[in-house]
């Protein structure tokens, strides 16, 4: 009896790895509820001073398997970065979100991994890594149904917000 045991449990563990793996190529991703408490807050402009917030939508960028991001999805990013060269002291939230598929340990372990590789990117490319926050926040924060294909496909998305310190701007200006 504890050699079944053994297979039966074997068994259902390469099933769900295979399902995990099915569920990750189809780009799905999944949690309901709001942002884990590890993830840091985008602070209100009220709440900071001086300074300006600005939403980059970054739809159209694409992930491998491996959670790379595919090349022609470069372009995408590469203007994203010019506008963030404009804003040196900016600090860029770098925010993933998924559709309602699959399930919520790996459609957050998803939003992380897309958002750190989006991140990266933006490192590598001559932002300042202090000043980049990913966050992934699974299945959360909708601007669609999930009723259609479509609008799942509308979820799973990379926004930048971008908190620019205006501070100096405004000094600058009263002088």
């Amino acid at each position: 009896m504890k050699n079944n045991r053994v297979k039966t449990g074997w068994a259902a563990s390469v099933t769900m790895a295979g399902l995990a793996i099915s569920l990750y190529l189809m780009s799905g991703c999944t949690r309901s509820g709001e942002p884990s408490s590890s993830l840091a807050a985008v602070p209100e402009p009220a709440d900071v001073g001086h300074t300006s917030v600005e939403k980059v939508d970054l739809r159209g960028v694409q992930f491998r398997p491996d959670g790379s991001i595919r090349s022609d999805s470069k372009p995408i990013l590469d203007s994203a970065i010019e506008l963030l060269k404009t804003k040196p002291n900016a600090t860029v939230y770098v925010d993933a979100y998924c559709d309602p598929t699959g399930g919520a340990r790996l459609n957050q372990q998803l939003s992380d991994e897309r958002a750190a590789a989006v991140a990266t990117y933006l490192e590598t490319h001559g932002i300042t890594a202090d000043h980049i926050v990913p966050r992934g926040f699974g299945a959360s924060h909708f601007v669609a149904s999930n009723a259609t294909a479509a609008d799942r496909s509308q979820n799973r998305r990379i926004e930048l917000v971008v908190q620019a310190d205006t501070s100096r701007t405004v000094a600058t200006s009263q002088e």
